[in-house]
């Protein structure tokens, strides 16, 4: 499975300087997940006032975040919703970086 982290320390800026412009994106796996990168990082910066430019692929949901068992529960259930998915506990025992999430529903998104 692609790596999101890697191309996106890969991107490049298009011809506009646009930083959020990625390498591989006419790749409809990377289209899809960037797609689910986005919708995450919507839904964590609604949650606890954080820029954008603070989340990455690696960043930790608990660690780095500070979000605690209310809001990672509340987390859970928006992304049960928005992509129509049941996450178990077990699976959301496995997930610790952004990029893990990413892989998680991507993985349950598109089977």
């Amino acid at each position: 499975m692609t790596d999101l982290s890697s191309d996106l320390q890969r991107g490049e800026p298009d011809s506009t300087g646009d930083p959020r412009e990625r390498i591989g994106l006419d790749d409809p796996v990377m289209r899809r997940k960037e797609r689910i990168y986005d919708t995450l990082i919507d839904l964590v910066t609604e949650m606890d006032d954080l820029s954008p430019t603070d989340i990455k692929p690696e960043t930790e949901i608990v660690h780095d975040l500070g979000l605690d068992s209310l809001q990672v529960y509340e987390l859970v259930i928006d992304l049960e919703s928005r992509f129509e998915i049941r996450i178990s506990d077990d699976e959301l025992e496995r997930v610790n970086t952004v990029q893990d999430v990413v892989d998680l529903i991507y993985g349950m998104t598109s089977e």
